[in-house]
């Protein structure tokens, strides 16, 4: 089912972001907020966001389009004195401005902290960095396979047998909430302080806090957490039918889960089997288990199973694929998915924000913007002002 975006503006209605942002964690960030109803002005190279081409496309991929829906767009060199003066005109106007450049770019440039400050107290600026703002790795290129290596993530979920990277970009997009995050509190202090400040948010600094059970139990315990520490401590298992379509199961602490799969199972057996009579040996002996729960699932298909274990409340799902996601029934009755009106004319489908205001409501969400859109209504005037001075 397709539904239309919700509207009503969105609490953040009235706020305006500038973007410099390139990929993932910049631009993701800032669509958090425009999700949130704030008005985005995304500020790009003449060159544009190389996310834009990603994987051969020509100026629009369906990556740059999920990461900048909602948002304006202005082309700006700001290596020229023209370009620069139409930046920091826009920031005066603006309530936060976020970039994901790496260290000393901005001040380099000439829009650093302090700079922007001078033009707009009220401003705040976040910046988006690998490792931070100095350090030994500070200056190295951030890509999301290397801070999701450094920052621990990897080694939760990839085996060491297989030391292949995997998953999404998660340094990028946890960082990307993170800095969402920081930026809604730094607009609530600036309500009683009056005056904007600058944020620094790390994506290594993002996963480390993201991993918070693995590290601190490690920091506590000296515990290091694998691929297999949680799954094995929440007894969670995934299975498949014998029509090969896969399904999870997670008994968590309750021991009615497991008496309750015993049940579904049709084996009362396996309670005195010593392996797994508590949730301490199921825990020692998870695979065995697993293997256990595995050959007992190929003998029926999937339906059979999701059957029973929601007959008998046992915390379960199907394993969905992307594909398999948007023909969910509770995703479509939850009205997660949406359209769009592309630049070229197509109306094409997009999942919704997950979250529902009751009196705000949310934004119409908009297509993401052709290279410099905006220009002329955004920066046209300041940029011509701009040239005729230094002519």
């Amino acid at each position: 089912m397709t539904t239309a975006a919700p509207s009503g503006g969105g609490p953040l209605r009235g706020v305006r972001v500038i973007e410099l942002g390139q990929y993932i964690s910049g631009p993701y960030a800032a669509k958090l907020l425009a999700d949130l109803g704030a008005e985005v002005i995304k500020v790009e190279s003449p060159e544009g966001d190389p996310m834009r081409r990603w994987e051969g496309h020509g100026a629009m991929s369906p990556q740059f389009a999920a990461y900048n829906r909602s948002k304006s767009g202005v082309v700006l060199d700001l290596k020229t004195t023209a370009g620069l003066e139409a930046l920091l005109a826009l920031a005066e106007t603006a309530d936060v401005l976020i970039d994901n450049f790496r260290p000393g770019v901005s001040s380099r440039l000439g829009f650093g902290p302090e700079a922007l400050r001078a033009r707009n107290p009220r401003l705040i600026s976040c910046a988006i960095t690998g490792f931070g703002p100095s350090g030994p790795y500070a200056s190295r290129p951030a890509y999301d396979t290397v801070i999701s290596a450094v920052g621990g993530m990897y080694s939760q979920i990839v085996p060491a047998d297989t030391l292949r990277p995997l998953g999404p970009a998660f340094s990028d997009l946890l960082s990307g909430m993170s800095a969402a995050q920081a930026v809604l509190a730094a607009m609530h202090a600036r309500e009683s302080s009056g005056v904007g400040e600058h944020i620094e948010v790390s994506m290594v600094g993002a996963l480390m806090d993201f991993l918070t059970e693995g590290a601190s139990t490690y920091l506590e315990a000296g515990h290091v957490a694998g691929p297999d520490s949680r799954p094995r401590r929440a007894q969670a298992y995934a299975c498949s039918g014998s029509d090969g379509l896969a399904f999870v199961i997670h008994m968590s602490v309750p021991e009615k889960f497991w008496t309750g799969l015993l049940a579904v199972l049709e084996r009362p057996d396996l309670a005195d089997d010593p392996r797994f009579s508590s949730r301490e040996s199921r825990v020692a002996n998870y695979d065995a288990l697993d293997a256990e729960l595995k050959t007992i699932t190929a003998t029926k298909p999937r339906e059979h199973w999701l059957r029973l274990l929601d007959q008998h409340d046992i915390p379960h799902g199907p394993l969905n694929s992307v594909a398999d996601l948007f023909d969910d029934p509770q995703i479509a009755h939850m009205g997660l998915v949406g359209s769009v009106v592309a630049p070229d004319g197509t109306e094409v489908r997009v999942p919704l924000p997950s979250t529902r205001f009751e009196r705000s409501g949310g934004p119409a969400l908009t297509h993401a913007p052709v290279l410099g859109a905006d220009n002329a209504q955004l920066v046209g005037a300041t940029l011509a002002a701009a040239k005729e001075q230094s002519e």
